[in-house]
């Protein structure tokens, strides 16, 4: 088996974090997980908005898992309860465990330009398994190929017509089904592996035109990360459950069962947990550590406080 590949400095963006809003990032992390991002000047922070790190906003999606999946990473019960997951994932338990958070596949298995990042992974000698977290995000992201270019020479010209046939690429002349294989990229190369849908039939729309796109990649990655180590492969979508957050709703959907009933039988074993869930699984692999109760109340004050926020400036509307 492969031992888990770790990251140096040079793998992560170059973004860089003054102390002042390391201060504000520290203050919005469970003090335990604090210990999992260091040194924090080297750590992958999330941007939005022009800011160099939003992690210190109250509704962060990366500062929550950051508590929940930091804390795990440095805790000494971190193999109780990673087996405990690992068999309510339907994987072998047995460790060692490794956590990485902000991991990214350093072969970059699928060609992909910028490298798909997992926010947290779990690497166990039968296992993997990737978690993608979700606080106030409505859903998953889609492709941006069908969308006008912004900037540059090329400025307002769309890749692809949103379908998956025989196509040609304005941009770069290329033909193809899908402009990312046009471009080398292997999606749709690895997509019948994972889904049921082979690649030498024409869609339309294109079935990851949209959110879609985001889960497909994740788990193409998922599939492929595990496959080259031979792994047990998972991948959970860990959502704030609580109401006003569209991601709670969005797993209860229609849509959702949708998206469930493509992926392939034995690829990849696909779940959702709350982060209120994984704490509580954290609490019942190891019940006689007060550290786990102490977490859970953390990110309830935190999903309640962002609930009530958004309830609030609904209600001003």
């Amino acid at each position: 088996m492969k031992a888990p590949r770790r990251f140096s400095a040079a793998d992560h963006s170059g973004r860089s974090l003054d102390a002042a809003r390391w201060r504000s990032v520290e203050a919005n992390l469970y003090p335990a997980a604090v210990a999992a991002v260091q040194p924090w000047q080297r750590f992958r922070w999330h941007s939005a908005g022009g800011n160099v790190c939003d992690s210190y906003k109250e509704h962060s999606s990366q500062a929550l898992m950051i508590d929940v999946f930091g804390s795990f990473k440095v805790s000494a019960q971190r193999g109780r309860i990673l087996d405990h997951l690992a068999e309510t994932l339907g994987l072998p338990p047995g460790g060692p465990w490794d956590i990485q958070l902000e991991w990214r596949d350093p072969d970059n298995l699928l060609k992909e330009k910028t490298s798909t990042w997992a926010d947290a992974v779990a690497i166990s000698p039968q296992a993997l398994i990737f978690f993608e977290g979700k606080f106030t995000e409505p859903d998953g992201g889609p492709c941006s190929q069908t969308r006008p270019i912004k900037s540059g020479r090329h400025r307002g010209m769309v890749p692809c017509n949103g379908a998956y046939t025989p196509q040609v690429n304005p941009v770069n002349g290329r033909k193809a089904p899908c402009a990312l294989t046009g471009k080398g990229l292997r999606y749709w190369e690895l997509v019948p592996e994972v889904f049921k849908f082979p690649n030498d039939l024409g869609y339309l729309p294109c079935p990851f035109a949209g959110p879609w796109f985001q889960w497909m990649r994740n788990l193409t990655v998922c599939w492929a990360a595990a496959r080259q180590a031979q792994r047990r492969p998972a991948f959970v979508l860990v959502y704030a459950d609580g109401p006003t957050l569209p991601m709670a709703e969005r797993i209860r959907s229609a849509d959702w069962q949708r998206f469930l009933r493509q992926v392939r039988p034995g690829a990849v074993s696909v779940h959702t947990l709350s982060h209120q869930a994984l704490v509580g699984l954290a609490q019942a692999a190891c019940p006689e550590d007060p550290q786990w109760p102490d977490l859970a109340r953390w990110v309830q004050r935190k999903i309640s406080s962002v609930c009530q926020g958004r309830q609030v400036e609904s209600a001003a509307f």
